[in-house]
């Protein structure tokens, strides 16, 4: 596997009823080339006085259907995981006018895993979030691959074991 660049891919997804999913990738039948994801990062469009969002984003190498997928890491067609939670909340004692909020909490995280590739397509899904406009930030190596890491990177894509 040798490193070529890197490649960013950003935009937005809205979720609508908790739910949104988007195809970052497409297969372009080029399995010697591959993407390993570096960081993974999403937040809110706007963050409004009093608002309170909540975003759960789930990289896959295949897209997760209808079903109420949650975050598994025994799945393997899931490589990335990412959360954010804002929460406006009052300080104590109350701010000087109680109209306005005091303070705001939240916290992001994210997961990937080290050992993946993708080198065929990438979704990016919203579960159980707000319903609300998200951005994301997905940066990528962009490796060359011989044929036999192909091989075994289209195995795992597809949830195969190959031990």
């Amino acid at each position: 596997m040798k490193s070529t660049r890197v490649r960013t891919l950003r935009g937005q997804i809205t979720a609508v009823s908790g739910k949104a999913d988007q195809q970052l990738i497409l297969n372009d039948q080029l399995i010697n080339r591959g993407l390993k994801v570096t960081g993974f990062f999403v937040w809110p469009e706007i963050c409004n006085v009093g608002s309170t969002r909540i975003c759960n984003a789930i990289l896959s190498y295949a897209r997760l259907g209808n079903a109420s997928v949650e975050m598994n890491a025994a799945d393997n067609t899931q490589l990335g995981w990412a959360f954010f939670s804002q929460a406006a909340s009052v300080a104590s004692g109350g701010p000087p006018d109680p109209g306005l909020q005091a303070a705001y909490s939240g916290f992001f995280n994210q997961l990937i895993d080290p050992d993946h590739i993708v080198n065929r397509d990438l979704f990016l899904s919203l579960r159980n979030s707000s319903s609300a406009t998200f951005n994301y930030l997905i940066t990528c190596e962009l490796l060359e691959l011989t044929d036999d890491e192909a091989i075994v990177t289209i195995i795992k894509e597809n949830s195969q074991s190959v031990e």
